[in-house]
């Protein structure tokens, strides 16, 4: 689903919680300690692939068809995409008929509540994908600002879909960030997607002071992403043996955790140290469970390309600020 924008409906199940990881491989040691960690992570976000569909079916309750909740009664949307689907138009699709084709307009996104849809390379007209319930497609052009298809998409046996106007799409975006500008960028489209679409119970909103760190390189603790909601911060890195150096400045909308989020072992020590600089009233940012990102992370295409992006910008900033420190201690150090 990843490579196409398909969002499969993910059962939210993470065997034991990231903290209870962190306490139980306290006695072993650290070369065995890490192996454990990131062994349980690959086995639970396996597990969690498994049991995707298995519980998919076992769920009872829905909202336009569409099963909102797994069976231990835990939400698995949020509630702005809930009210979307609330609003939503059920239409059915014989096998063979095209959802949308390349170069298409792009007015609408879908889930598939019964049946399966293929994805169509037509340069080789080839199935490269196939998508089932619970998947949510067409949302990549929307979120890219495109105007038009990239991809081809077909039904595969009889569907029958939800559709969401791009319109009530923004809409619903909005509401979830008021603050989003009148013309926003991709990325400010994404984020406000995420917030949208990940359950109320896997967000919470911290205000911190000036000075505050939310997180220190080296550092290990649970993986997470931080989007800024108000103030100012800044991304610090320290090479061994070298003073520490400011990589970059975060603001309003913007966001940081993703390098621990996309790494193999997301409980590594961190790789950068994220403070508040707000001198003028107080910073805020709205923390994302990491397994519940890592969810919509692995299954939307718009989602996981531009955390990859921002990541690249991040190591090439950093390295950046590396190389100038480095140019700047050579020329002081001749005296000129």
């Amino acid at each position: 689903r990843a490579l196409y924008g398909g969002i499969c409906i993910r059962a939210p199940w993470w065997p034991p919680s990231f903290a209870m990881l962190r306490s139980a491989t306290r006695l072993l040691p650290r070369a065995a300690a890490g192996v454990a960690v990131a062994a349980a992570w690959s086995a639970s976000r396996s597990h969690d692939q498994a049991l995707c569909q298995l519980e998919v079916k076992g769920i009872e309750t829905c909202v336009n068809g569409l099963p909102t909740t797994n069976p231990q009664g835990r939400a698995l949307y949020g509630d702005g995409f809930l009210h979307l689907i609330k609003g939503a138009t059920k239409k059915q699709y014989e096998a063979g008929e095209y959802f949308f084709r390349k170069g298409d307009r792009a007015q609408l996104f879908f889930v598939i509540l019964s049946g399966e849809a293929s994805v169509i390379d037509e340069d080789t007209s080839t199935v490269v994908d196939v998508l089932g319930p619970g998947c949510i497609f067409g949302e990549s052009a929307l979120l890219n600002n495109r105007d038009d298809r990239v991809r081809t998409l077909s039904a595969r046996t009889g569907c029958e879909v939800l559709t969401v106007p791009k319109e009530a799409l923004y809409k619903e975006l909005r509401l979830a960030r008021p603050e989003l500008p009148t013309f926003p960028s991709r990325e400010e489209l994404v984020l406000a997607f995420i917030q949208m679409v990940v359950p109320s119970e896997a967000k919470y909103t911290r205000r911190v002071q000036f000075g505050e760190y939310i997180f220190r390189q080296g550092n290990r603790g649970d993986p997470a992403l931080y989007i800024v909601n108000a103030g100012d911060f800044e991304v610090l890195h320290q090479e061994p043996h070298l003073a520490e150096v400011k990589v970059s400045s975060l603001g309003r909308g913007e966001c940081f955790g993703y390098v621990s989020l996309l790494s193999e072992n997301p409980f590594n020590p961190k790789r950068f140290t994220v403070r508040c600089t707000s001198r003028l009233g107080k910073g805020e940012i709205l923390s994302i469970n990491g397994a519940d990102f890592h969810r919509l992370l692995d299954h939307s295409q718009v989602v996981s390309s531009l955390m990859s992006e921002l990541k690249r910008t991040r190591d090439e900033l950093n390295y950046s600020a590396m190389a100038k420190f480095g140019a700047n201690k050579i020329h002081n150090w001749r005296g000129c």
